[in-house]
């Protein structure tokens, strides 16, 4: 699973907490570890796109005109 798929299924489950009927500490706590790891997830994405910028750069197709 990449990491961007990992933080989307985080963000998901950051949203489904406050719905999830465990307890307030319980949630609470939950809530903390989740939002732990979409820093960590979001850091290491960066750190990653800051090492290889050509990479995100070069990752659109060049457009064509025709003028």
């Amino acid at each position: 699973m990449s990491r961007s798929s990992t933080l989307i299924l985080v963000g998901i489950l950051i949203i489904l907490v406050p719905f999830s009927g465990l307890p307030t500490s319980l949630r609470a706590l939950l809530a903390t570890i989740l939002g732990a790891c979409v820093l960590g997830i979001g850091l290491s994405i960066r750190t990653h796109e800051a090492r290889n910028p050509q990479q995100s750069v070069n990752s659109q197709p060049p457009s064509t005109s025709s003028i």
